[in-house]
């Protein structure tokens, strides 16, 4: 669900810069549809982007395997991309490299050869169900979250910020504190890019700057060793509400890093703390919740 909301509040605003953003919406609070003219234009208030779909994906596909199954997940990504190939209406703005890499699935291609060297946040925005899953053991979750990667996203830095989402996600589940999450995410994705683990341990330097001066040094493209920074700049920054408005509102990939950080609060405090103003209008609230569910209940299992 802080998936969903982080996404779908920070939809109308991606690829505008923290100016244009005041300039046009203000601080963003509440749901809004797509501005016309803006690449999500004709998506409406509380409907979400790849984002929400994608970790949905995985997800389901640990679902319907009992557990993680690389070639299950890489035919949900084919069987989803078939849609929007057929109907580029219903491409919600998937990006470079995950588009080029599902095509290429659908042309035939194995995915252990279709992903790109593209150091973007593809992977990273979608990892949270392997932490939510697999919380209990650290390496199984660097492990599976590294491998769901590679079907779109081969880059060492892609890589680094998947497992770094879904280790942060794991920890919040188990109660630790912000600051050991940060260190222990960090050290993970240092296994597959010290740079990116770099930036990852700095965002703890930064808290006692104004947020957009932190913001603005750590940047905000679809760059992972950007969006997944300012993901958990604003997990540690701010308590939940106030973090996901601060995401969608400064600028740049706003729904990934709104809905990673949407991601870190769900897993820390579950789903009390989001406005009912914001369940209200959100596209597929049965099929998020049940998905949840049934992840939750596939979890103790393989916990116990």
């Amino acid at each position: 669900m802080g998936v969903a909301v982080g996404d779908a509040l920070g939809m109308p605003t991606e690829g505008y810069t923290a100016r244009e953003i005041s300039s046009k919406f203000g601080m963003v609070r509440e749901m809004m549809p797509a501005p016309e003219g803006h690449f999500h234009s004709g998506l409406t208030a509380g409907q979400f982007t790849d984002d929400t779909e994608e970790t949905l994906l995985l997800a389901e596909s640990l679902i319907d395997a009992s557990g993680f199954s690389p070639d299950g997940f890489a035919e949900k990504l084919t069987s989803w991309g078939a849609t929007w190939t057929l109907d580029e209406r219903l491409n919600r703005g998937v990006g470079f490299a995950t588009r080029s890499a599902v095509e290429s699935m659908i042309r035939g291609k194995p995915w252990q050869q279709s992903g790109l060297n593209i150091p973007t946040c593809g992977a990273a925005m979608r990892a949270a169900p392997i932490g939510l899953l697999y919380h209990t053991n650290l390496n199984i979750v660097k492990s599976y979250a590294d491998l769901q990667s590679l079907p779109t996203h081969t880059s060492a830095a892609a890589r680094a910020g998947a497992v770094a989402v879904a280790v942060g996600v794991a920890l919040c589940l188990t109660g630790f504190s912000k600051e050991m999450i940060l260190r222990n995410a960090a050290s993970q994705a240092s296994r597959l890019d010290e740079y990116f683990a770099e930036r990852l341990l700095w965002v703890g330097e930064l808290l006692d700057l104004k947020p957009e001066d932190a913001l603005g040094v750590i940047r905000n493209s679809p760059l992972a060793a950007e969006t997944v920074p300012a993901a958990f700049y604003c997990f540690m920054r701010f308590e939940p509400e106030e973090a996901l408005v601060m995401a969608a509102s400064s600028g740049g990939d706003t729904d990934s890093i709104a809905s990673i950080a949407g991601s870190l609060f769900g897993a820390a405090k579950g789903s009390r703390w989001i406005p009912e103003s914001w369940l209200a209008v959100l596209e597929g609230r049965e099929r998020i919740e049940s998905a949840a569910l049934c992840l939750s209940e596939l979890s103790s299992s393989i916990c116990r």
